[in-house]
């Protein structure tokens, strides 16, 4: 049975930029979601790894994570909810196993 902690630790993401990838470049980079504390600290890293852009729109090249995250829309090409970090949170103090959840 995985925990919250397995869940965040198999959630991770590529970050490129749409600007990038109309120009032909994959340029991005893998992020750990559990390598951050909230989507804050989150979007400061991946912020700062396209600096050399002024109107950033992220594009979520390919992610792995959870089915669950996945049933509940938290990630996309386009977006990563602002909300996934409380909602794991919310998850790891239930005290319940995923499984719960996914069900």
């Amino acid at each position: 049975m995985a925990n919250l902690q397995n869940c965040l630790d198999s959630c991770s993401i590529y970050v490129g930029t749409y600007r990038k990838y109309n120009e032909g470049s994959l340029f991005g980079e893998w992020l750990n979601l559990s390598d951050y504390s909230d989507y804050d600290e989150l979007l400061e890293v991946m912020k700062k790894l396209h600096s050399d852009e002024k109107d950033l729109e992220f594009m979520f090249q390919d992610y792995e994570h959870c089915e669950l995250f996945e049933k509940l829309g938290l990630i996309g090409e386009s977006h990563i909810s602002k909300d996934i970090y409380e909602i794991a949170g919310h998850i790891n103090d239930s005290g319940y196993n995923l499984e719960v959840f996914k069900a």
